[in-house]
């Protein structure tokens, strides 16, 4: 049982030396060696527009148009909902939550907003400015 000790701490220590070799040769998955790491990107500004986005294909969320850094969405409060509930909504000058978000899996009306979609930035995001990150030719079926 004494023995164990020792050589067991010995065991970790030599993990622990062989974890610091591989982490100074760093290599990318492309073989090549990683220097540096990437510096922060630019910090990019939402786009504000009025009336909305086009959405590229019939089915997509539509984007949020607005800021939306300062707005909570917890168990027990969604601060979408200010402006955009049924009850609110024309008052804010906006546009109401969908029908589709008050159905349950089984196509059933509810009265309140289904659980889930309470959490709007699951599916809904700002737009950023500024140029795309990568190359994308996609384009949609407007």
């Amino acid at each position: 049982m004494n023995k164990r000790i020792p050589t067991l701490t010995l065991c970790l220590a030599a993990l622990a030396a062989w974890g610091t070799v591989l982490a100074a040769d760093l290599v990318s998955e492309r073989g090549t060696a990683i220097e540096a790491p990437s510096p922060e990107p630019e910090k990019r500004k939402v786009e504000v527009v009025q009336g909305g986005f086009d959405r590229s294909w019939e089915t997509q969320p539509p984007m949020i148009p607005h800021d939306i850094e300062k707005y909570e969405i917890s168990l027990r409060q969604n601060g979408c909902l200010k402006c955009h509930s049924t009850a609110t909504a024309e008052k804010e000058k906006t546009k109401p939550t969908p029908e589709s978000h008050f159905m349950d899996r089984d196509g059933n009306k509810l009265e309140q907003l289904s659980s889930r979609r309470y959490f709007c930035t699951q599916c809904h995001a700002p737009q950023l400015s500024g140029a795309p990150l990568v190359g994308n030719t996609f384009e949609g079926t407007r």
